[in-house]
């Protein structure tokens, strides 16, 4: 983890100053992540909604696994996973081109 040392102090009016919080609490971030994302340039995206889909993948890679326990425990005879992993999986590829992006 980095360590974030130096300080830099600006001087803006009234206005300014609300609208820079007003836009870094539109984007989800804290005040000092919004001026540095802004000022170095990098690009900043709201991706909402994301925390739901990440805990539904999960929840999904749970079932997988369950599953394939359970027929290598002989408890489950035929199971055809390649339909639902296929699924998965290309849900998988999409959120994570998502993050990329966000990040």
């Amino acid at each position: 983890m980095r360590k974030r040392n130096r300080t830099i102090s600006i001087r803006c009016t009234e206005e300014e100053y609300e609208r820079v919080h007003r836009k870094a609490e539109l984007h989800g971030l804290k005040l000092n992540d919004f001026v540095l994302r802004s000022a170095l340039g990098k690009k900043i995206i709201v991706a909402q909604g994301l925390d739901e889909v990440v805990r539904q993948q999960k929840a999904i890679g749970n079932n997988l696994n369950q599953l394939t326990r359970l027929a290598h425990e002989g408890r489950v005879q035929f199971i055809d996973l390649k339909p639902m992993l296929d699924k998965y999986t290309g849900a998988t590829a999409l959120l994570a081109k998502a993050l990329r992006e966000v990040k």
